[in-house]
């Protein structure tokens, strides 16, 4: 599947949103409903996320067409922190609104409107999580596969809203219910939580330099086994990886009778194999190979 529907599809999503975010505000306001509330706050945080997700894939689009948009990954990954910032701000303000309500518990009224904007947040989630998984298992895009998980969690959240809406609804006169409403804020609650920790553990970790995972060193030590008499001599295997980027530099030796193309056909070779096996895992990565001579410094050779 093309960058371009990978695109397209956020743009849909960040539309949709953007659409039904006015209804949700006056939906709340007409309630005193602290669920549909809270449920406001969260499409708030998906309408951040998902923008953010769509200028990324702009960004991602835009660099495959003779600019290299550098810095790319640090920027989404600082982008995911801001949100999550955002995102926990707005949990303070709904988990104080929930507290207050089981504090003072009382019916639900003027949710007509909010069931209505809550199903069809339902529906609408519901049907661009399974295009975005689908664009996600087809192009193994990260971005994209967080954007699945926005509106899966959308989904579920708003669908408990609206169920526990219709309940106190049609049993306005039981008081113990009353509390069912707090509750379903909590639910709410739970999984913006839940996209916070998700959201810091990935951006976290990719804004720090480390070395590439075992499963990256084994592929490629495979390469290299695999290519053993294509060179003379293994120095260091030096990888790096942040911003969501793989970097692989290899120190390699080789005879010293070879004329400069065939060193240089062969260190071609060698590289393009390396990133087939990354890319076959989903990964993408840049290689270079510094090759070591008989004596003096080492010199980068591609």
């Amino acid at each position: 599947m093309s960058g371009s529907a990978s695109q397209k599809l956020s743009f849909q999503a960040m539309i949709f949103t953007a659409c039904l975010f006015p209804f949700y505000i006056l939906a709340a306001t007409l309630t005193n409903s602290a669920a549909i509330l809270t449920d406001l706050l969260a499409t708030s945080f998906d309408l951040t996320a998902l923008t953010a997700c769509w200028l990324v894939l702009r960004l991602a689009h835009n660099s495959h067409s003779g600019k290299y948009a550098y810095g790319l990954g640090k920027l989404e990954n600082l982008a995911e922190l801001m949100i999550a910032l955002l995102q926990t701000v707005l949990v303070f303000i709904a988990g104080s609104n929930a507290i207050m309500r089981i504090i003072h518990p009382e019916g639900v009224s003027g949710a007509e409107l909010g069931l209505f904007v809550t199903a069809a947040a339902v529906i609408g989630n519901a049907i661009l999580n399974r295009k975005a998984t689908r664009l996600a298992h087809e192009t193994r895009s990260p971005v994209l596969a967080a954007q699945a998980r926005v509106h899966l969690v959308s989904a579920i959240s708003s669908g408990s809203v609206f169920i526990v809406t219709v309940i106190l609804s049609i049993f306005q006169n039981v008081t113990w219910m009353y509390y069912l409403d707090p509750v379903a804020s909590f639910v709410v609650i739970g999984f913006m939580i839940y996209n916070i920790f998700a959201m810091l553990s990935s951006s976290v970790a990719s804004l720090l330099d480390q070395a590439i995972d075992e499963a990256g060193q084994l592929r490629i030590l495979k390469v290299l086994t695999s290519h053993f008499d294509d060179f003379d001599e293994l120095g260091d295997i030096r990888t790096r990886q942040f911003g969501g980027k793989m970097f692989v530099e290899l120190h390699l030796g080789f005879e010293g009778d070879w004329t400069v193309a065939k060193t240089r056909a062969v260190v071609a070779r060698l590289t393009d194999a390396v990133r087939q096996e990354f890319k076959q895992a989903g990964d993408e990565v840049d290689v270079a190979v510094v090759l070591i001579p008989a004596h003096g410094t080492e010199a980068e050779a591609a």
